[in-house]
């Protein structure tokens, strides 16, 4: 498997893949970057604008808008994916302040060609002391001397096994748990710094490990796309690395075509945050109807 997410781009230089917004005229306003041919977000074909994406812009333009320091505050975020966002044109990311008393919240959307693909709120919480694992506790890996597999990357829908954040998860009747692995040096989920997680890490882990929940518990066959209809988070200020981060979710079965997983994230061992997503999962002949049909949520 090639590191493919080391290679630069030949339009642009790496750094340039650092940023996914472009600022636009207004101050709370901006462009979100669309490279087909960046390693994390394109590492295999998509006919859309992939979401994590999407959440990473507008937590970008969040922190943008607070003038906060990525790696100093944490997330509280509630966005719902109204449709498809596709590649055939530009999609404006927004930030307004909520004006409802509480600091550095922020109303947000992402709309392409007029309409509206993903909107809610995105709240930064600044630290309450040291987070999880300050300076001086050490940098080990998560999971301390006991080594983490990661999963395979065709049950997370990923094609290059570097872009894999989440290890094997110890299945039981009750519940899948599966700790966090950390991205190898110079990956795009480390451009906040190498020694904290960071809030979109943990929000691709945690689709990571739906993802693989959707073939193992569901039964879902390999090739069912699963699309998001929200997600939301609550997450602490960002642990240091020497802080074994895991996710655990307690099953619950499908309803139809839809399903809703609500995960614990977990820091040494003991609830820290939480994440919660809502899909769809459609076979590859339900998905072209869907995508014909012109991709509405």
């Amino acid at each position: 498997m090639s590191n493919s997410f080391l290679r630069a781009p030949a339009a642009a230089p790496a750094s340039d893949w650092l940023s996914v917004v472009i600022p636009a005229a207004e101050p709370d306003g901006a462009v979100l970057r669309v490279d087909q041919d960046h390693p994390f977000f394109f590492d295999h074909p998509l006919d859309h604008v992939p979401g994590m994406l999407l959440v990473t812009g507008l937590l970008d333009l969040a922190r943008a808008a607070a003038g906060a320091r990525p790696g100093g505050h944490g997330v509280r975020l509630s966005l719902r994916f109204r449709r498809m966002c596709e590649l055939d044109g530009p999609v404006t990311l927004r930030a307004e302040p909520v004006q409802d008393g509480r600091r550095d919240t922020f109303a947000v959307a992402a709309a392409q060609h007029g309409a509206p693909v993903c909107a809610g709120t995105i709240e930064l919480i600044p630290a309450d002391g040291d987070p999880p694992g300050a300076a001086g506790q050490g940098t080990s890996v998560p999971g301390g001397d006991v080594p983490v597999t990661p999963i395979a990357q065709e049950l997370v829908h990923r094609s290059d096994v570097w872009n894999v954040v989440v290890g094997e998860p110890v299945v039981t009747r009750e519940r899948y748990e599966a700790a966090l692995v950390s991205p190898p040096a110079g990956h795009f989920l480390l451009r906040h710094g190498a020694e904290r997680y960071a809030a979109e890490e943990i929000v691709e882990a945690g689709r990571q490990l739906v993802t693989a929940a959707m073939h193992g518990a569901h039964r879902r066959p390999r090739d069912t796309a699963m699309l998001w209809l929200s997600v939301s988070a609550d997450l602490p200020a960002p642990a240091h690395r020497s802080v074994p981060l895991a996710l655990r979710w307690e099953i619950t079965p499908p309803r139809g075509g839809r399903a809703h997983f609500d995960l614990t994230l977990l820091a040494g061992g003991r609830p820290a945050g939480s994440l919660y997503y809502t899909t769809r999962c459609m076979s590859p002949v339900g998905y072209a109807r869907f995508r014909a049909n012109g991709g509405d949520a």
